[in-house]
C-alpha cells in the first residue's frame, strides 16, 4: 500500500471505514512520510469525524491544515472542487467570490446531476497535483456514493472529454485505476449483509476499472468456545430448545460472525489482502484508532 500515492477507504456505513482511514494515515506518518487525511463531506459547517478520530475535531478546512508534524487534514467538498474551477477558469477572484455568494449558481451546482461528484473529483485532483504529500488517504462516503464517485469520470468523460472538467477527470480516473499509483481498501463487518455488500461493491468497483487491493474484516468478536464446548452447544440448542441457557444469545452472534468470516475467506478475490481485526473497546477515538494502527504494525512486520 505504501508504495501508492492515493489510498480509497470505503464501505458500508457503520463498518469502521473511518477508523481504518485515521488509522492508516497515523501508520503512514508514523513511518515518516506525508500524510494527507481527506474525508468526503457535503460542507464544512458540521464537525469532521475523521479529524475527531485523529484528535483535531477543530479542523474543518477544505484546504490541507496541518495537523502535527507529517499529517495533515482536509474536508473534500462538491464547493471547495467548484471554487478551485472557478478560480482555473475566471483568474479573477472577484469574478469567483461574486459567483460563489450566487444562491441561484451554488442551488444549481448541488443539484444537477454529477455535478457534487465533479466537485468533489476536481478538488481531490488539484490537492494531488500540488505533489504536497507522500499519500493521500480518502475516506468515502458509504457504499452507494462511493460507487457514484467511482462511475462518476467514464460518465463525465462521454459529455465533456478535454478542457478544465475533462482533464481534471480523466487525471482522476487515470489514478484511481492505475493499481501502482492507487489503493483502494474495502472495510466490512463479520456478519450476512455487510459480507454480501462488500463482494458485490468489490465486483462493481472491478467493473469500473478500480481493483480493490485490500480488504478488512473489522470488529470480529472474542470466540472463548473450543471446538468440542461449540458441538455441545449446538447440540443443547437443536435438542432441548426450551430449556434456558445462559448466553444462548451471544453463542448464536457467535456462530453469524463465524459464518460470516468464512464467507469472507472464500469469496474475497485471492490477489485481495485480507486483515482480521478483533472488536476492541478504548476509552476514546483517538486511543481506539491507536490500537488498530499497532494491529497493522505488527501485520506488516
Amino acid at each position: 500500500m505504501w508504495r501508492r500515492k492515493l489510498v480509497l477507504v470505503t464501505g458500508k456505513g457503520g463498518v469502521g471505514k473511518t477508523t481504518l482511514a485515521a488509522a492508516l494515515a497515523r501508520r503512514a506518518q508514523a513511518a515518516g512520510a506525508r500524510v494527507l487525511a481527506a474525508e468526503v463531506s457535503t460542507d464544512v459547517a458540521t464537525a469532521s469525524p475523521l479529524m475527531r478520530m485523529l484528535g483535531h475535531p477543530e479542523a474543518r478546512s477544505t484546504d490541507p491544515v496541518r495537523l502535527e508534524s507529517g499529517l495533515s487534514g482536509v474536508r473534500l467538498v462538491p464547493s471547495a472542487g467548484h471554487r478551485r474551477f472557478l478560480q482555473a477558469s475566471l483568474r479573477v477572484k472577484m469574478l469567483v467570490d461574486a459567483a460563489m455568494r450566487s444562491s441561484a449558481l451554488n442551488r444549481f451546482l448541488m443539484a444537477a446531476p454529477a455535478f457534487p461528484e465533479v466537485g468533489t473529483l476536481f478538488q481531490l485532483v488539484s490537492l494531488l497535483r500540488e505533489n504536497d504529500f507522500d499519500h493521500v488517504i480518502v475516506d468515502l462516503p458509504a457504499t452507494g456514493h462511493a460507487i457514484g464517485l467511482a462511475a462518476l469520470p467514464q460518465t463525465v468523460l462521454r459529455v465533456v472529454p478535454s478542457g478544465l472538467i475533462g482533464d481534471a477527470i480523466r487525471e482522476g480516473l487515470e489514478l484511481m485505476t492505475d493499481p501502482d499509483r492507487g489503493h483502494a481498501l474495502l472495510v466490512t463487518l463479520p456478519e450476512a449483509m455487510p459480507v454480501s455488500e462488500t463482494m458485490e461493491l468489490c465486483q462493481t468497483l472491478d467493473g469500473l476499472g478500480i481493483r480493490v487491493q485490500s480488504m478488512v474484516l473489522n470488529r470480529i468478536p472474542t470466540d472463548p468456545f473450543s471446538s468440542e464446548e461449540r458441538r455441545a452447544l449446538r447440540a443443547h440448542l437443536v435438542e432441548a430448545p426450551d430449556r434456558p441457557l445462559l448466553g444462548a444469545r451471544e453463542f448464536s452472534r457467535l456462530e453469524r460472525a463465524r459464518t460470516a468470516m468464512d464467507r469472507f475467506r472464500e469469496e474475497a478475490p485471492s490477489a485481495v489482502s485480507r486483515v482480521f481485526l478483533p472488536d476492541w473497546t478504548a476509552d476514546s477515538e483517538p486511543e481506539l484508532v491507536a490500537k488498530v494502527e499497532g494491529r497493522l504494525q505488527e501485520i506488516e512486520a
